[in-house]
């Protein structure tokens, strides 16, 4: 079934802007909500998909200590965009490893990062359908 996401028009001052973000809520599994979250960053100066990722994934790596990249590589999308994706394990403490999923786009002069976080189990099973759903995405307008 397909669904859309809920829009809405608002009129800003000039000197406001737009930096939407989306959360869109999943299944919980073993006690733990999952989500796919997504922001939007408007008016890029740089469309450079690469440094556009860079980024974004440094200040997490220089923030996070003992982060294992499971996947780092651009690949193209079903829709044909290119995309991104970077995918590590953390573990947080004894025996709790979260592994997180950072997928990003560029399309016109806008990037849009999409993140979700999964446990062990969770990242073979919904990691499937959050997968489906970024292979979907097609922006409006």
């Amino acid at each position: 079934m397909m669904k859309y996401n809920n829009q809405f028009r608002i009129n800003l001052p000039e000197d406001w802007e737009d930096q939407t973000a989306y959360t869109f809520m999943g299944p919980e599994v073993n006690g733990e909500r999952h989500m796919l979250n997504l922001v939007i960053d408007r008016n890029l100066s740089d469309t450079d998909l690469y440094e556009f990722a860079l980024d974004r994934i440094q200040p997490v790596r220089d923030a996070l200590a003992g982060i294992e990249t499971l996947k780092e590589e651009e690949r193209t999308l079903a829709t044909g965009v290119a995309a991104y994706e970077w995918v590590y394990k953390w573990v947080l403490s004894a025996g709790q490893v979260t592994f997180k999923k950072h997928v990003y786009l560029i399309i016109g002069k806008q990037g849009y990062t999409f993140t979700a976080t999964f446990s062990k189990q969770s990242f073979k099973t919904i990691g499937v359908e959050v997968d489906r759903m970024i292979e979907s995405f097609v922006p409006e307008g």
